[in-house]
């Protein structure tokens, strides 16, 4: 699903990843939720704006005892990749991620064509 980014695409990426796994167990949507959250809110608030640069898309599929979500971005005008969760402290932002890091089994990050970023989580769904 591409999304328009604005103050409320993480809401929407919530909705949509909720409707997904509906059927799924109650542990395993709550995560999904929360992780889509974050990942969204990242790319809204980091990834500069500007024409042709006002979406995120969100992907989810099914591994092996494995959900992955992928959110993608425009990209930033950094080449790497970066995945770096807080470790710690009080501050106000960049929680995000150490949430994401706590509730996957893995995760990462790659530029694709075009600059575009790309952040893939996958939770157990074994749970």
């Amino acid at each position: 699903m591409t999304l328009r980014r604005n103050d409320r695409t993480s809401w929407q990426a919530r909705q949509a990843i909720g409707l997904w796994l509906v059927d799924s167990h109650l542990a395993l949507r709550a995560d999904a939720l929360q992780v889509v959250a974050e990942l969204v809110a990242n790319a809204v608030r980091h990834v500069p704006g500007g024409r042709r640069r006002g979406w995120v898309r969100v992907r989810l599929g099914f591994g092996d005892r494995f959900v992955r979500m992928q959110v993608i971005d425009p990209g930033t005008r950094t080449a790497a990749p970066c995945f770096a969760a807080a470790t710690g402290g009080l501050e106000e932002s960049g929680r995000g991620l150490g949430i994401v890091a706590a509730l996957s089994i893995r995760y990462g990050t790659e530029v694709l064509k075009r600059g575009h970023r790309l952040v893939w989580v996958d939770l157990a769904a074994t749970l």
